[in-house]
Order: C-alpha cells, then sequence, then structure tokens
C-alpha cells in the first residue's frame, strides 16, 4: 500500500494533468479573418421584421481585395477602405434604432480538418478582429444562448489592401423589395 505521501503526490500530479487537459482541449481554430458583417432586425413597411447585415465585407486573400456591401447611412463610419470597426457611439446608435445588433465574423482555418468558425462576437472582439489577419479563436454560450466567438490571439494582415471593391445599398430599398 502507498504512503499517504506518495498517495497525494500521485493525486496531485493526475489532478494537475486533468486540469492541464481540459484547458488544452477548448476546440480552438486558427485562421484568417474572411468574413465581417454587422447584423440587425429591421422592419419592412409591410410590418414584418426580417434579420439583414448593414455591412458584410469579405477578405480575398490571393488579391488581397476587399469585397461587399454596406448601407452608409447607418454603417458608413464603420467602414474606410482597409478597415471595418464600429465605435462606441455608432453601436450605441445601431441598437437605439434596431435594438438587437449582432456582429457576425468567418474565421477560415489555415490547413488542416478544421471547419471555419462563422458565428457572434462582441463588439470589442469585432473591432480586434482584423479582415484578412490571424486569429485563434473558439466557441462559447453568450447570456442570449447565442454561439459567442471567444478570440485567444490575433495577428495583423500582413498584406496592404490592393482595392477596395465596396458598394453601398439602401435598407429600406433592400426590405421593401421582397
Amino acid at each position: 500500500m502507498p504512503s499517504r505521501r506518495n498517495f497525494l503526490a500521485g493525486v496531485s500530479v493526475v489532478g494537475a494533468v486533468g486540469v492541464a487537459g481540459c484547458v488544452s482541449s477548448v476546440d480552438t481554430t486558427t485562421g484568417r479573418v474572411f468574413v465581417k458583417s454587422i447584423n440587425v432586425e429591421a422592419t419592412a413597411s409591410d410590418g414584418n421584421a426580417t434579420r439583414i447585415d448593414l455591412l458584410t465585407v469579405l477578405f480575398e486573400r490571393l488579391e488581397n481585395i476587399l469585397h461587399g456591401q454596406y448601407d452608409p447611412e447607418y454603417v458608413g463610419s464603420a467602414l474606410d477602405d482597409r478597415t471595418v470597426t464600429v465605435s462606441d457611439s455608432l453601436h450605441e446608435e445601431l441598437k437605439n434604432q434596431f435594438g438587437d445588433v449582432r456582429y457576425l465574423v468567418n474565421v477560415a482555418p489555415v490547413g488542416g480538418n478544421e471547419n471555419p468558425v462563422n458565428v457572434a462576437v462582441t463588439q470589442a472582439d469585432f473591432n480586434e478582429l482584423t479582415l484578412g489577419g490571424r486569429a485563434t479563436v473558439s466557441t462559447r454560450s453568450g447570456e442570449d444562448e447565442f454561439r459567442y466567438l471567444r478570440v485567444h490571439n490575433t495577428e495583423p494582415r500582413n498584406q496592404a489592401i490592393s482595392e477596395s471593391n465596396i458598394r453601398s445599398f439602401d435598407l429600406e430599398s433592400a426590405i421593401n423589395s421582397n
């Protein structure tokens, strides 16, 4: 029979390994930030509510081009030719106008057999993630039972954007055209 000291030493090693295993077993994905979008619930003229992206921007890695669309009336200040970020004042304006505002990000894995991660993020994480940059992420449940991205690490884009092909649209026309 092992001594009490040996037993406790063994249990503490097993406990530490078990905890380390739990910490390292979080399913993380490392990849490029491929898409960023701002999604809201808007009401059409017929009274029906619909979810729509006020802004969607996609990074095309091979040619370093940004593609997408946005409504400048609502999110014009979130976009410049190279980045997409949402200030606190814009966030408050969107919340006041639409109520439910979701920031969505797609992280496409670099190599391996991992699936892309395409879920909501907080405003702070949305701003931290750079289109074309690298990120290590996992998912978590939010207070609203929606899945959210947890950002573990980010690296900025290492190449300059060569072109920005982002067109504008009108939200009211878009939601009332259906």
